[in-house]
């Protein structure tokens, strides 16, 4: 379950403001509260399952490229694979700094790969929770640029369904799941799988997944036990070189320099928990987890190699409740997390076995001064110690995060926020080549508006951060380091969604943005893959009582390449792309169909710069494609 705060005092009931010092019996937090991220200080955009069904999208990286400040790149674009997430432009290190939870459990990884995203199915997931420029006290360690909580359904009704799929690229899929409930015991299992030859040449995609959730509901207490599963093999098709001789993205940008080069991987996540009442104003809940991640990858075409195997363990205990004083209302949580990584590797480069553990406790605090007026405040204390390789590495860090909230009559909020964030290297950044990393600080400040009425609501965020000891990767020493001098990130995004009328609903998501070297030699540079502008425009309309249509238009803006820290070279151009979708539905079946980038552009999410050689390399993504599924609900 969502490590968070506990949702004290129901701000609506039958219509009305509670008064503030009526005492509420605990809900149970995070991954069950559906009103508790829109209760806090910060920007929180929230997709739940209508707005989830709403979109054309096949994957979840394409689900979160809609939203205005969070941009997910990728570099093959089929399925996800490899797709990288990033909230209020960090570029190449978004991963590093968007935090990414499941059920409040942390899904981002102890190296520099990107979260595994492609193991859950779209059809699991009861909404996303979206909260910019916070969850540093409350979650911990990366949530620099913010934290993405993809939260699971919680309460299974009889379901039952079926779905077989195909489209370009020789691209075959299914997904199957059904769901069900009987007194106090309700459960789901769902398999998904996918085979494609890929947009390119050696880009071959080989996906199979399985989910599976029991859930038990007694009288003050709960237990619950979540399990997944994924098998991946990927051809790794590299990028297209852009120089003065040749210009293989725009003559061949199907084709492939690395004919050879391949990747598997495959992973388990066993999430056992409880959750005891203690009175009706507090409970404790006990989460415990079991992870296993396997990576294999063989790049011919530079004579290497290696095998990594992650073993995770962790242990998070929360204790969560209410009280009142005076005529405020105190919802606090008090947690620890308890986290151990074992991590070996080997490669062409070296063998390694390392130990990480990660300490922390976490305090939570969040009052209701008024009916209108709330306040938070926050603070946790990470210990991280290394040990492997013949030395043991010592890091810790302070994290802390408030605000401020305010309602008015007419659903308008005003808000402000602050957090103190805490970034340790992780494995690959603290590896033997590299010279002593320390962790990196940022001072983070939002503020916002957001408003609803009706079947509107709309999320207005302005951010500004301030990040000393950024740790990213210099190409002109060919290493991970801290940087000497602070870079600043700040912004503006806007998230909105209106329900026109009972047959159409319009969605216009973007962001203006901006991140540069403060000091040190790239002072007033940007930081490189950081577009300026990013857009998303959706329209769902039922067009008949049987046939619903979903339109996007997904505009992405200049950016430097990867590696350009200097600024030197020209910039990865802006695009925009148009998709569509169309759905038939007959009692309990239907046939979807829908062509995407419809404008046959040709784009790419990525690309490196070589100072050495003066040239640039794209990953260019599906030109115009198709995809038809036929499927049977119950």
């Amino acid at each position: 379950m969502q490590r968070s705060l506990v949702v004290a005092v129901s701000l609506l009931a039958s219509g009305q403001l509670l008064a503030a010092n009526e005492l509420q019996t605990v809900k149970v937090s995070g991954a069950t509260s559906t009103s508790l991220a829109r209760e806090l200080p910060v920007g929180a955009v929230i997709l739940d399952r209508h707005t989830l069904n709403s979109l054309p999208a096949s994957d979840l990286s394409e689900v979160l490229d809609t939203v205005g400040g969070l941009q997910a790149s990728q570099l093959y674009g089929i399925n996800g694979s490899g797709a990288s997430l990033d909230l209020l432009g960090f570029g190449a290190t978004g991963n590093q700094n968007t935090l990414i939870l499941l059920n409040g459990r942390r899904l981002s990884g102890i190296d520099l790969g990107s979260p595994n995203l492609t193991g859950i199915p779209l059809a699991a997931i009861e909404r996303i929770e979206i909260l910019p420029g916070a969850g540093a006290a409350l979650y911990g360690n990366g949530a620099t640029g913010g934290t993405i909580n993809i939260v699971t359904r919680q309460r299974y009704e009889q379901s039952a369904g079926l779905e077989v799929s195909s489209g370009s690229y020789n691209a075959l899929g299914g997904q199957f799941h059904a769901t069900g409930n009987r007194d106090r015991i309700s459960g789901a299992l769902a398999f998904q799988s996918l085979i494609s030859d890929g947009y390119r040449d050696n880009n071959d995609t080989r996906n199979h997944s399985v989910f599976g959730d029991l859930r038990y509901q007694g009288e003050g207490f709960q237990a619950y036990f979540t399990a997944t599963g994924e098998q991946q093999s990927l051809g790794l098709p590299g990028g297209r070189t852009i120089d003065a001789s040749q210009n293989q993205f725009r003559d061949d940008p199907q084709g492939t320099s690395t004919p050879l080069d391949e990747a598997e991987q495959d992973n388990y996540w066993l999430m056992p928990g409880i959750r005891i009442a203690l009175g009706d104003q507090s409970a404790l809940t006990l989460d415990v987890s079991r992870r296993r991640q396997h990576q294999d990858f063989d790049y011919v075409s530079s004579s290497s190699f290696g095998d990594t195997r992650v073993d995770s363990y962790s242990v998070t205990p929360k204790l969560e409740g209410q009280s009142a004083t005076g005529s405020a209302v105190h919802n606090w949580t008090l947690g620890v997390d308890l986290y151990e990584y074992d991590y070996r590797s080997i490669t062409s480069f070296g063998n390694r076995d390392l130990e990480q553990s990660q300490r922390a406790w976490y305090i939570h605090d969040l009052i209701s001064l008024t009916p209108k007026f709330s306040i938070s405040a926050g603070a946790r204390k990470l210990d991280s110690t290394l040990s492997g390789e013949g030395a043991n590495k010592d890091q810790d860090g302070e994290m802390y995060e408030g605000g401020l909230r305010y309602t008015f009559t007419g659903n308008l909020a005003l808000f402000a926020g602050a957090q103190r964030s805490v970034r340790i290297a992780n494995l690959d950044e603290l590896s033997p080549f590299n010279p002593p990393v320390d962790p990196q600080t940022g001072k983070t400040y939002t503020v916002g508006a957001s408003w609803s009425q009706g079947f509107q609501y709309s999320t207005l965020t302005l951010w500004r951060s301030e990040i000393d000891n950024e740790i990213l990767f210099d190409p002109a020493t060919f290493t991970n380091r801290n940087l000497d001098d602070p870079t600043v990130h700040k912004g503006i995004s806007i998230n909105s969604r209106w329900q026109v009328d009972k047959d159409l609903t319009f969605t216009a998501n973007a962001s203006a943005q901006q991140a540069r070297f403060d000091g040190g030699q790239y002072s007033g540079n940007d930081v490189p893959l950081v577009p300026e502008h990013t857009m998303a425009l959706i329209a769902d309309w039922q067009a008949l009582r049987w046939l619903s249509a979903q339109l996007s238009h997904r505009y992405v803006g200049d950016r430097h390449y990867d590696g350009d820290l200097a600024n030197q070279y020209t910039k990865l151009e802006h695009y925009r792309t148009t998709d569509l979708q169309l759905t038939a539905r007959y009692r309990g079946l239907y046939l979807r169909a829908g062509a995407y980038n419809l404008e046959n552009h040709q784009v790419a999410d990525y690309g490196n710069y070589n100072a050495t050689t003066n040239s640039a390399t794209l990953y260019p993504l599906p030109e115009r494609h198709y995809r038809i599924a036929v499927g049977f609900e119950l």
